[in-house]
């Protein structure tokens, strides 16, 4: 019998960054399953971002205006990502890319809904 406090090792890693923005004070504001199936859409999300991304790079796209499509794609139907949740993939994108973190996303922070958003890590 497993205690929910336990660590299950069917959890999935799911990084600080991303479970600060389904957090308060420590308590997680949605059932850990949840969370995690947010996070790996999330992450599929940034990884064919990242894939799409680098090849419009190589046309000479600017690497801001390319993450500000890409939030904007994100937000386009507010019910399929939340604000904290689209500033994570962009930044995560920046992350994966190499590429600064648009500096416009500072003044997202905590803009838009609830939630926070957070670096990736």
């Amino acid at each position: 019998m497993h205690d929910n406090d336990h660590y299950d090792h069917n959890q999935r890693l799911v990084p600080e960054s991303f479970l600060a923005i389904h957090s308060r004070h420590g308590r997680a504001l949605r059932p850990r399953a949840e969370i995690e199936a947010r996070y790996e859409l999330c992450e599929d999300v940034a990884l064919h971002a990242v894939e799409f991304l680098a090849a419009r790079r190589q046309t000479g796209d600017d690497p801001g205006e390319s993450l500000r499509r890409c939030h904007d794609g994100l937000r386009a139907d507010a019910d399929a990502f939340t604000a904290a949740e689209a500033a994570w993939v962009v930044r995560r994108v920046a992350e994966l890319q190499q590429w600064e973190a648009p500096s416009w996303l500072t003044a997202l922070d905590g803009a838009g809904d609830d939630q926070r958003s957070r670096q990736p890590t």
